[in-house]
C-alpha cells in the first residue's frame, strides 16, 4: 500500500479507503465507519468493546437502529445490548450502568448494583425529564418523578413522603409562591415552628406548634388582633369545639364553653299529674340554662301535698341568693285563682320548681280536677 488512495478490502470485515476505515462496510465515508446493525442481533460483537484485564466486567460503544429509525448509540460499563434487545451485563456479579441515545430521540440512564442494569433517569425526545418511571402522566398512581419541559414537577410514590424541602440555618420562607413574578404566598419556619399564608392585602398568615393555630405575619412572628376569620360572603359552615371560645376579651369572664339544644321530660310532685305533653324544651348558652313548656289539657288527683315541677334537664346553682322566679301563664292547677300558686322559682342546688301564693310566702297544693293546663318559662344559673 503505497498511496493514500489504495484500497485494501478484507472481504466481510475490514475496508481501508484512502485515510478512511471501514468495518462491516464497504463504503467507509469517515475516517473510521462502523455499521450499525439492526437492534435485534445486538451482542457483545456489536461496537467497540473495552476488556478489562482483571475480570470480565468490561465497557462498550455500541451503535444499531430499528428499521427506518434514525441510529441509537450506547454507553455501557459492564453492560451491552444482547441479541434479544435487553441490556445484559457482563458479569452479573458487579455493579453496571449504561447511556443510551435510543432511536426515538430520548437519552436513556440506567444502573444496578448487580445483573442487568435498568433504566432510572430519561430524556424524552420533548425534553421532559423523568426519573423512576417512563411515562408522563400524574394520575397513574405509578412511583417516580418527572419534570415537564415547561417547568412543572410531579412526584409519586407509594405509601410514603413524595417530597423533602429542608432549611437549615436562619428561620425564614421554605418555599415561595409567585404568580407572574409576585410573591402571593409562602411556607416557612419561626422559631422551629411552621407558618404558612399569603402576602395579598395586609399579610394574613397562620402559625402552627406548642398545640396552638395562631395569626402570625409573613416572617411568622405572632399578629395579634389583626386577621379575620371568614367574612361578608364568605362564610364558613359548622364550627367543632371541645373546649370554650372567648368573645371580646381573653378573660373567663368572656369565656363561652357550652351551647346546646334539646329537651327534657318534665314531671310533677304533690299529686297525680297526668298532662297531654311532658316534653319540655331547653337552651343551655354558658352556665345559663333557659326552659319552656306547656302541659296541655291535664287530669290532677290524690293532691296531698304541695304541688312542685320535678325533673330540670341541669342543677340549680345552689346558695341563698340563687332563687330565680318562673314565669306563668295559662294556669289552671291551682283551681283558677288569680293569687294561689300563680308564682314559682327554682329551687336552690335542685332540680325542682316551687309555687307559692301571691303576696305569700306559702306553698299550695295542685287541685283535683279535669281540663286543665298550665304554661312555664324559666332561666336559671347551674354549674353543669
Amino acid at each position: 500500500m503505497s498511496k493514500q488512495t489504495d484500497l485494501i478490502n478484507i472481504p466481510d470485515a475490514i475496508t481501508v479507503s484512502g485515510s478512511n476505515v471501514g468495518i462491516g462496510t464497504s463504503s467507509p465515508d469517515a475516517n473510521l465507519s462502523l455499521k450499525s446493525p439492526i437492534y435485534t442481533s445486538g451482542g457483545t460483537g456489536n461496537g467497540i468493546r473495552f476488556q478489562n484485564q482483571n475480570n470480565n466486567a468490561d465497557a462498550v460503544i455500541q451503535s444499531y437502529y430499528s428499521g427506518t429509525s434514525t441510529s441509537a448509540l450506547l454507553h455501557g460499563s459492564n453492560s451491552y445490548l444482547s441479541t434479544s434487545a435487553s441490556f445484559t451485563a457482563f458479569d452479573s456479579s458487579k455493579a453496571s450502568s449504561y447511556v443510551l441515545q435510543n432511536t426515538n430521540g430520548a437519552i436513556e440512564f440506567g444502573n444496578n448494583t448487580s445483573g442487568n442494569p435498568t433504566e432510572r433517569m430519561q430524556i424524552d425526545s420533548s425534553g421532559n425529564v423523568l426519573v423512576g418511571r417512563t411515562s408522563l402522566s400524574g394520575t397513574d398512581n405509578s412511583s417516580g418523578s418527572y419534570i415537564y419541559n415547561e417547568g412543572a414537577f410531579v412526584a409519586q410514590r407509594s405509601s410514603n413522603v413524595s417530597l423533602y424541602l429542608n432549611r437549615f440555618g436562619t428561620d425564614g420562607d421554605i418555599a415561595l409562591f409567585r404568580k407572574n413574578g409576585t410573591t402571593v404566598g409562602s411556607i416557612g419556619t419561626n422559631g422551629s415552628t411552621l407558618y404558612i399564608g399569603s402576602t395579598e392585602g395586609a399579610d394574613a398568615h397562620l402559625g402552627f406548634g406548642n398545640q396552638i393555630i395562631r395569626p402570625v405575619t409573613s416572617s411568622g412572628a405572632s399578629r395579634d388582633n389583626a386577621i379575620d376569620l371568614g367574612y361578608n360572603g364568605m362564610r364558613f359552615r359548622d364550627l367543632y369545639l371541645s373546649g370554650g371560645i372567648h368573645l371580646g376579651g381573653v378573660g373567663s369572664a368572656n369565656k363561652l364553653d357550652d351551647y346546646e339544644t334539646g329537651t327534657f321530660t318534665l314531671g310533677f310532685a304533690g299529686a297525680t299529674v297526668s298532662p297531654a305533653n311532658t316534653t319540655a324544651t331547653y337552651i343551655k348558652i354558658g352556665n345559663l340554662v333557659n326552659w319552656f313548656y306547656y302541659s296541655g289539657s291535664t287530669t290532677i288527683s290524690s293532691s296531698s301535698a304541695y304541688g312542685r315541677i320535678t325533673g330540670l334537664p341541669f342543677t340549680v346553682l345552689g346558695g341563698g341568693y340563687s332563687y330565680i322566679p318562673v314565669t306563668i301563664a295559662h294556669n289552671r292547677f291551682f283551681n283558677g285563682s288569680t293569687s294561689e300558686g300563680q308564682h314559682a322559682y327554682h329551687l336552690t342546688g335542685d332540680t325542682k320548681v316551687v309555687f307559692n301564693t301571691i303576696g305569700q310566702g306559702n306553698n299550695p297544693s295542685f287541685v283535683n280536677g279535669t281540663g286543665k293546663s298550665i304554661m312555664l318559662q324559666g332561666s336559671y344559673y347551674t354549674n353543669s
